[in-house]
């Protein structure tokens, strides 16, 4: 299975497009991790099969979601920013080894405690080293993959530049 994941669009609404555009057909899941700032029927998430709530959007969207053994948030009700301990307890009571979750716009892949994080990062902007919009295509097969993309060139971005953010 191959996911494409987002972040942190905030309105940046012609990359989402962009971004939406060139895999939507490459993929078999869509992925926004919140802070789209849209509403659940605008065009530009139709596509996305899972969306949920960020702290710049409306109370429209879940705060979470459970999709097979991916537990899927925005970060800021985990408190992201101080560590992954209440999102570890939310996988745990969730069943879930896979954690997709956004906020904090900087593009980052770990294991922690047998469960897997993966930030996509900002496609507006990310703090941080890799100077650019930033997005994830994770590949769950035989074996995990995590590749992260430049939102803007739709270039693959360096995984030695990843690192220095890690």
């Amino acid at each position: 299975m191959k996911i494409l994941v987002v972040s942190d669009s905030h309105m940046y609404n012609d990359i989402l497009e962009n971004i939406t555009n060139k895999w939507k057909n490459k993929v078999d899941l869509l992925v926004h991790c919140g802070d789209s700032s849209l509403l659940p029927d605008d065009p530009l998430l139709k596509d996305y099969d899972i969306v949920v709530h960020g702290n710049h959007d409306e109370e429209v969207f879940p705060h979470y979601v459970v999709y097979k053994d991916i537990f899927v948030t925005h970060g800021n009700d985990y408190h992201v920013y101080t560590g992954y301990d209440e999102l570890i307890q939310a996988c745990k009571e969730n069943h879930c080894t896979i954690c997709f979750h956004g906020h904090t716009h900087v593009p980052h892949y770990e294991t922690y405690k047998n469960k897997i994080f993966i930030n996509p990062g900002s496609i507006m902007y990310n703090r941080g080293q890799s100077q650019c919009g930033s997005y994830a295509i994770v590949s769950v097969d035989d074996k995990f993959h995590v590749d992260f993309f430049d939102s803007r060139t739709q270039k693959k971005i360096p995984q030695s530049l990843i690192d220095k953010d890690q």
